[in-house]
């Protein structure tokens, strides 16, 4: 099975950001980049490439939704972890029906999370 080496982690909660970032080292990731928008990350995309993507769906600006969907448009198939507090049922439905797409409402059972990690890497 392959690895997960790199991701990318969106979220414009400073505090959540980094403990997304903690749980990814600790479970072996070597290299995690952290963005605070949707719009950051799609600049972060144009330069560099990732194993993951671990993004809030509630975002200020685009939400983790509209980054989907536009990562998507672009072609850009790196599968995506999605994460919400509070998700809707449409919001959901709109993202599960992109392809390479799990979705976890906060908090998460870190057993599920490294789960959908070991999919993701297959």
């Amino acid at each position: 099975m392959r690895t997960i080496r790199s991701v990318l982690v969106i979220d414009d909660n400073p505090d959540t950001l980094e403990t997304l970032a903690t749980l990814l080292q600790s479970l072996g990731v070597d290299h995690v980049t952290r963005t605070r928008s949707a719009e950051e990350a799609l600049d972060t995309l144009k330069s560099q490439r990732f194993s993951l993507i671990v993004a809030d769906y509630r975002l200020e600006g685009m939400d983790g939704v509209e980054f989907l969907e536009q990562l998507r448009a672009g072609g850009d198939l790196t599968p995506v972890i999605m994460l919400s507090g509070a998700p809707d049922k449409a919001g959901v439905i709109r993202a599960t029906r992109q392809p390479r797409v799990d979705f976890f409402s906060k908090p998460f059972r870190v057993a599920d999370f490294m789960g959908a990690m070991d999919r993701m890497a297959a």
